[in-house]
């Protein structure tokens, strides 16, 4: 039997391969920030300290939620196209007579 391929199972493994990103991209960052000599160094662990605050991390999440709906849906239109349809009305014959009798 032969299996249709599903969009779903694109869409959880990119989900799923972007969560894994943070979950790795975030602790590294936590963790190595202080071995980073100088003012990138400095920079990267006062963004950390502010990221990690309790309210400014929620905030920080949502946003970044939010920048990477927007740019895959963005790719997915550039790929498939808008999503505009045009109806076509078909006019009954009958419709139209009767309105021009009147």
């Amino acid at each position: 039997m032969k299996r249709e391929r599903d969009e779903r199972v694109k869409q959880v493994v990119t989900g799923v391969s972007i969560l894994m990103l943070l979950m790795v991209a975030v602790p590294s960052l936590l963790m190595t920030w202080r071995i980073v000599p100088g003012l990138v160094g400095e920079t990267l662990g006062t963004i950390m300290g502010i990221v990690t605050t309790p309210f400014f991390m929620e905030a920080t999440f949502v946003i970044l939620g939010l920048v990477i709906v927007i740019t895959l849906n963005h790719f997915r239109q550039v790929r498939e196209g808008d999503d505009f349809v045009t109806l076509e009305i078909a006019e009954d014959p009958e419709v139209k007579s009767e309105s021009e009798a009147h």
